[in-house]
This record gives structure tokens, sequence and C-alpha cells, in this order.
């Protein structure tokens, strides 16, 4: 009998029924699918890297030097722990441009050149498509592009490219090394993207011809046995490469400081928080929702519990039908949740696999997770059922009868309505009334729309965050000087040698300025910060190149001293006047070594790079590399398309790259917009969320002032009367859910801003930015949409037969 009564309730309650359920359903999916993506980046990015056999230990020598063929591999062997090296492989790592052509699209970016020796056993090169490039092609311009560029642009398995000098490269294939999984450009910004980066695998010889360096290389990469720790062999490598018979300058880095392997894990971690915050929300917001619903439900038939209780049915039994209804909840909700996390899980996986190419992809679900947030999402409608029919059998029966307002104990809060005077008619304040009447189902509701609210305040405050800062960045870089180029040369060459020369001369040039770029690391007793210094005229406004705005600290002041970012300087803990340890290369003849100098801070500039920081260049001498320079800044004349100029400066000898001044904000503006892929699902979820919450609440409404609401139009009140005041009535609803949704959002994402992202991106200064569109997609979100919900009931309404409605069948 009792499943007959359930089957019952069920075909007459499906609907509402499927709606609360696809509600548990979407907090549970997504749950499942969106933590998920730790376990699967985890499990990819370990199989990757043992698939390419990743180097543990990696020596590089100083930027612009390199050293004969076997010097690196014969240092190796000479350290205490040579008995545990497995496989040693010396590279030469040439930086280059790359032009390419596809479509009608011209194509011009910053790229290296990455030789090693065929069949190398370390850091081997995935293809993806094409092939590899065979061992008879070893000294020929021949190359795999890496696959990442290639598929940004869309370009052929098989091709030609450009690099610096117009020399034309045939790529046979695309493909992938463990170095370049996460593409870094020399900036250090590991989210520079496939846009604006592209490398070329070739053979050590053709590496070595096409960087006019026979026989010479510039790396060596090792892998160690087991339980060998990489930080003692990386020590020994350091004391050996400043001894012997010819000192090298240059560092040693272990793999868990690779910028690319290093971003890739850390960012698995700050991923993962960010994803548990959306996900947990979006579980509380379906929770919240199909909590108040269910109960919402059973308190619909509290006139049925009475007139049972009356006849002289036990409570048990009368409890038993209701608690069947939650049951029927549960489990439709763990069943559809299971598929709403398939669905989420494949989209989040195949957002992933898209935005990240790696040899090995393992996404199993996450039945362990889904399980977990399917015991909540099974117990909610069990508890929402068990509490008001606990508190309807507790009562006389005829108390359980009573519907509508006489069913709330003390009129909630609506004495308050005494001191105010609403305009028109006594039935335009039923929709207040309603509200605070029942503060608890009022509260419930409302938070169920505020948890939906809170994400998308969440999402979108970080992409507002992302945007301030990249716009941040390019006003600074454009300003005073729009168009301006970077050439960069081959190598350290004199402020009047030929190739600076011949860049000023280049047709379309207007103005010519040498700079001098030079990696250093600053330290303080706060930490330690990794720089990029340029070196450029600072105090000579005759000179006429772009200057840095200072937002702190004077140059005049402090006359050579080292202007930092704001963010660098907030890392460190200093503040102009202070003085830091610069470690930095010093020329010595034709060698680097590396040399600690005092230095003072002079000011900090408000670009949000953290790596970026400036010299004037009458400091070049603490380099050892006075009036030298490896770069050029360039402006175009009047009239010039800076494209073409690029090109022009592009095909100049002693260039060996081409950038705009905003080029690498520009693909980090476009590696933050992949993302946005990831963040749409979330949205996505949020606003289904948010409807079902809000239709639910508008039907069970419905549902129980179905005898108010025949009331009326038994007095002639028209369906639209009635239809305004349930919109009336969402709209409050709404209100006080998007009032704690933003309240709480900005809450979440001010610690999303300044915690999470300062601790996955280190090098990037965020500010906490909610643009206006963000407030006003909330007001859209969580008010109008959720007031216009009840028009959805407007068919039930119109059909109602009101002689029905008000008998009292009792």
């Amino acid at each position: 009998m009792w499943l007959r009564w359930s089957w019952r309730d069920l075909r007459q309650r499906w609907v509402l029924v499927l709606a609360i359920a696809l509600t548990i359903a979407l907090g549970t999916g997504a749950y499942a699918g969106f933590t998920g993506t730790a376990d699967w980046r985890t499990r990819s990015y370990d199989a990757s890297y043992a698939k390419l056999r990743m180097h543990d230990v990696r020596v590089t020598l100083t930027k612009g030097t390199t050293a004969p063929a076997g010097t690196l591999r014969r240092l190796v062997a000479g350290i205490p722990s040579a008995g545990r090296v497995r496989a040693v492989s010396e590279r030469l790592v040439v930086p280059t441009q790359v032009a390419a052509a596809h479509g009608g699209r011209r194509i011009l970016v910053a790229g290296r050149l990455v030789g090693a020796a065929p069949g190398t056993a370390v850091d081997r090169v995935h293809v993806y498509a094409g092939r590899q490039v065979a061992a008879d092609e070893s000294g020929r311009a021949v190359a795999v592009l890496e696959r990442a560029f290639a598929r940004h642009y869309d370009l052929p398995s098989s091709g030609t490219v450009r690099i610096s000098g117009g020399t034309p490269v045939h790529y046979v294939g695309q493909g992938s090394a463990p170095d370049y999984f996460s593409p870094a450009s020399d900036s250090g910004i590991p989210m520079i993207g496939e846009s604006g980066f592209a490398v070329l695998f070739v053979p050590l010889a053709t590496a070595q011809r096409l960087a006019g360096a026979p026989g010479r290389v510039d790396e060596a990469v090792l892998t160690l046995a087991p339980g060998t720790d990489p930080s003692t062999v990386a020590g020994q490598l350091e004391r050996a490469l400043g001894s012997g018979p010819t000192p090298l300058s240059g560092t040693v880095t272990v793999r868990a400081d690779e910028i690319g392997y290093h971003a890739l894990y850390e960012d698995i971690n700050g991923d993962a928080r960010f994803f548990d915050i959306i996900a947990l929300l979006l579980l509380l917001g379906a929770a919240f929702g199909a909590f108040n619903l269910t109960s919402r439900v059973v308190e619909a038939q509290r006139r049925e519990i009475g007139i049972g209780m009356a006849l002289g049915v036990p409570r048990t039994r009368i409890a038993a039908r209701p608690m069947l209804l939650g049951v029927q909840i549960a489990l439709l909700g763990v069943a559809l949740g299971l598929g709403v996390g398939t669905v989420v899980s494949r989209a989040m996986a195949g957002l992933l696999t898209d935005l990240l190419p790696l040899p090995v992809w393992n996404t199993p679900f996450q039945y362990r997770t889904f399980l977990l947030a399917a015991l909540l999402g099974f117990a909610l409608p069990l508890l929402a059922v068990a509490w008001p029919v606990w508190r309807a059998v507790r009562v006389r029966p005829v108390d359980a009868i009573r519907v509508g307002h006489l069913a709330a104990r003390g009129g909630g809060l609506t004495p308050l309505l005494r001191r105010l005077r609403v305009p028109g008619r006594g039935y335009r304040q039923l929709p207040l009334r309603n509200v605070l009447r029942t503060p608890r189902r009022t509260a419930l509701t409302s938070l169920g729309i505020g948890a939906a609210v809170t994400i998308m305040i969440t999402v979108f405050g970080m992409l507002d965050s992302f945007d301030a800062m990249l716009g941040a960045s390019e006003h600074e870089a454009n300003r005073g000087g729009a168009g301006r180029i970077v050439a960069q040369l081959d190598g350290y060459h004199a402020d009047d040698s030929a190739q600076v020369r011949a860049i000023a001369a280049a047709p379309g040039v207007d103005r010519a300025t040498p700079l001098l770029t030079v990696p250093a690391t600053a330290r303080h007793s706060e930490g330690t910060v990794s720089l990029i210094v340029d070196l450029r005229d600072l105090r000579d406004l005759r000179a006429g190149g772009w200057r840095p705005t200072l937002t702190a600290g004077s140059l005049a002041r402090r006359p050579g001293g080292l202007v930092l970012s704001e963010k660098a300087a907030h890392d460190l803990g200093v503040r102009p006047g202070d003085s830091l340890l610069l470690r930095h290369p010093r020329r010595s003849g034709q060698a680097f070594t590396l040399t600690d100098s005092r230095v003072t801070v002079a000011a900090v500039h408000p670009d949000p790079l953290r790596t970026v920081a400036y010299l004037d260049r009458s400091r070049a001498g603490l380099f050892g590399l006075a009036a030298t320079a490896n770069a050029v800044e360039v402006l175009p004349a009047p009239g010039t398309d800076p494209a073409r100029l690029e090109q022009t400066l592009f095909a100049t000898p002693g260039v060996a790259g081409v950038q705009t001044a905003t080029e690498g904000v520009d693909a980090l503006r476009e590696g933050v917009g992949q993302l946005t892929g990831i963040l749409d699902i979330a949205a996505g979820v949020t606003l289904a969320l948010a409807v079902l919450i809000a239709f639910n609440a508008a039907s069970i409404s419905a549902d129980e002032r179905s005898r108010e609401n025949a009331n009326m139009f038994a007095f002639g009140l028209p369906v639209r009367t009635v239809l305004g005041m349930a919109v009336a009535e969402s709209a409050l609803l709404g209100t006080l859910g998007t009032a704690a949704g933003i309240v709480l959002g900005q809450g979440i994402d001010r610690w999303m801003v300044r915690v999470q992202l300062a601790r996955t991106m280190p090098e990037i200064g965020f500010d906490v930015t909610l643009a206006p569109g963000t407030y006003l997609t909330a007001l859209l979100l969580g008010i109008v949409a959720v007031a216009l919900t009840p028009l959805l009931t407007a068919r039930r309404l119109r059909r109602m037969n009101i002689p029905a409605t008000l008998r009292v069948v009792e």
C-alpha cells in the first residue's frame, strides 16, 4: 500500500520531484567533476614525465656563453656522485625568432632552437603528428615543431618556418618535450602561452650550424638513479663549475625548480583549491536548495497528515509516506548526479587535454569523490522530510490541518509590517508578508540563491582581477610610446657596433636606443626574487627613450639605484632607500662569473610582473658590460606599419628576435583566456542551479498557496495580478539572496586573489577588482532571473479548478 501511495505521489509531483533531484544532481555531480581534476593531472603529469625521461638536474651556462662539446659531460663525470648518474645529454639551446605563414596569416613569435643528440636518453621528444627527425638528417635544417604552438595557429603536421636571419627550417612533425609541456619565455613567466612562443627540436649538429657555434654546447641534462638526492648532485655541480683550469659560469637547476615543471604541479594545488571552493559552494547551494524545497513539499502535506492523525492512524505509519517521497528524491538525485558528474567530468577532461597536450592523459571518473558527495545528497532529502514530519506529528491534529498563514507560529516577522505602510490594496502586502512570516524558509531559499551568486562573484571577480592586471601592464608598456618594438641581438655587442647601427638604419625606424637586459636574483631578509634587469637611460631626459612610471621613490635622490616592481618590493620587504643583495653575472674577458653586489632600491614601478626591474645604463659596469647592448628598442617612424617593421628587423643581421613591448602581455592575456572554458562550466552549473532553485521555490509556493490563489481568483483578481505578486515575492527572495551572495562572494574573491593567486602565480601582482559588469550580471542572475521564474507557473494557474481547490475535503 505504501508503495502504491508513494507511486501516486510521484506521478502527481513528478516535475517537482525531478527538479529537486536534479538540484541535488547538479551539486553532487559538479562536485565530483571539479574535484577530480587534481588526481587526473597528477597521474597524467607523472606518467608523461616518466615516459619522456625528464632530467633530474640541468646545468646551464650563463646566457651568451658556450663550451666545447664534451666539457659538461666530463664535468658531470668528475663529481663525487657520478656513479649515481644514469644518463647525460649535452644540448645547445639558442634563442631565436620563428616566422610562419598559414592561410594568409603571417606569424612572428619568440622561440628557441633546442639541439640534442638523436636518440637521446634524457628529455625525449614525443611526436603527436608527423615523424621524428631521422638520424641521417643531423646537420640539416630539419626539426620537430612544438605541438601547442602549431596547433594554436592550425599549422599542418609538416611545413617550413623561418628563424632569425630568414633561414628556412623544414619541420617534419609536431611534438613536445618535458621542458615545454608548459611553454615559458626567457621572461620567466610560465603563462606566456603557445601563441607567443615556439620551440624547434633539432639535432645537436643542426643547432650548432644554425647558431654559428660548431662543436659548442651550453647545457647538460642528466637523470639520476632512484633514491639519489638531486640537491646534493646540484651542489656538487655548482662547485665543479667554478673550479678547474677553466672555470665556467652557469646555474644548476633541479627538476622541482624548473619553471614549467613547477608551474604545472603548483597549478594543481592552486587550481584544486579553486575548484574545491567552487565545487563546495555548488554542493552547499544544492544542499540548501534541496533541503528547503523538500521540506516545503512535505509541509504542503500538513493537512493530509492532520487528517490521518484525526482518523487515528499511527504516527509512524503517517510518517512513512512522506519519508518514501524523500527516498525517491534521494535515489533519483544520486542517479542523475552520476549522469551530471559524467558530463561535467568529460567536459573538464576535454578542456584539460585540449589546453595542455601531454603524451599521456589519465582521466577516470572519480567514483570515490562522487560517493562522498552522493552520501550527502542522499541524506539531505531524508533529513529535509524528517524535520517537518516530526514537527507535524507532534502537534494536535487540528493544528496540523491548518495551512497557509495559520500554520506559521507567531506570524514570523510580519509584526514589522504594522510600522510600514504599503500603498495600494491589501493584497499588495502579501508578497512581503509571505517572506516575513516564514523566516526559516526565506533564509534557506535565499541562501540557496546566494550560493549561486557567490560562485558567480568569485569566478568573475578573479577574471576581473586578471583583466585589471593585464590592462595595467599594457597601459604601462604603451605609455608614452605606443608601437615600441624590441629587437633582441644574437649576443653582447658594443653600443656603436655594426649590428646596432644596422637596426637604427633600417627603413621605418624613427629612433633606436641600445638596451641591456641581464638576469639577476635579489635577496633580502624576507625572501629571494628572480629579476630581469633592464638597463636603460633613466635619468637623461634628452635620450628620449621610454621610462617606467615611478609610484614611490625618486631617481634624482638615488641616482643609479634599482627600480623594482611593487610586487617584488612587497615580497622582499623593502622600500625606496633600503639596500639589498643582488646576485648577478659579471663578464671577465669572454667568461661570466656570478657575483654579489649591494645595491640601493631607488624607486618602485607599477608593472604587475614581479620580474621586471630597471637600472640606469650608467651602472652597466656592475656587470662588466659598460657601453654594451644585447637588445635595441625601436620606435617606428610616423606612418610605419609596426608589423612590417617587425618583418624588416627580423631579416636584419645580428637580430635574434623581435617582439613588441606588449607581446608578453598579449600572450599572457591569451593564456588567461584559455581558462574561461573551465570557468564557463562552473558558470553554466551556477546558472542552472539558480534557475532550478527559483523554479522549485515558485512551484512549491504555488502549491502552498493554491487555496489563497483560488480565493483571489474567486474574488475576481486576474491571473496577471496573482502572477505579479508571485514575481514580487520571488524578487524579494532573489534580492536577499543576491545581497548575501555579493557580500560572501566579495570575501571569497578577496581571499582567492590575495592568498591563492599569490601562491599559484607569485611572479604576478594582482589587485582585488570587481568590474561593474560583474555586479550587473549578479543582479540579473540573482534578482531578474529569479523574479521571472514564477511566470513558468502561469499555465497551471490559468487551468486551476477553483471550486475543487476551495473544497474543504475534510
